[in-house]
């Protein structure tokens, strides 16, 4: 599933640098525990609360845009499903619909 305009500019809209972490290696720290558990088991962990999922979505559209596109995949898809299933996520917290194809 690809990724809708809509999505990246949600995305985009929650500054990480200024919510989370200060830099791009400075979020990139923040994420690394979460981002090896999901590569490892193929699942975001059920720890991770909204704000760190909206900055994990924020830093891989940051890093889609500067790889010149096409990077973000199951990664992408499982972390905006996860926001969409979180009990604390509400309103602006969730990103939007996928595109119907």
């Amino acid at each position: 599933m690809r990724a809708t305009q809509d999505q990246i500019e949600w995305a985009h809209f929650y500054d990480g640098y200024r919510r989370l972490a200060a830099s791009p290696r400075d979020l990139e720290r923040l994420l690394d525990e979460a981002r090896r558990s999901y590569h490892s088991s193929g699942q975001v962990p059920a720890w991770c609360g909204v704000d760190l999922l909206r900055g994990w979505a924020f830093y891989l559209v940051r890093a889609d845009r500067f790889a010149g596109g096409g990077t973000l995949d199951e990664e992408w898809v499982a972390v905006l499903g996860r926001l969409r299933e979180h009990p604390d996520a509400h309103g602006s917290d969730r990103p939007p619909a996928d595109a119907v194809w």
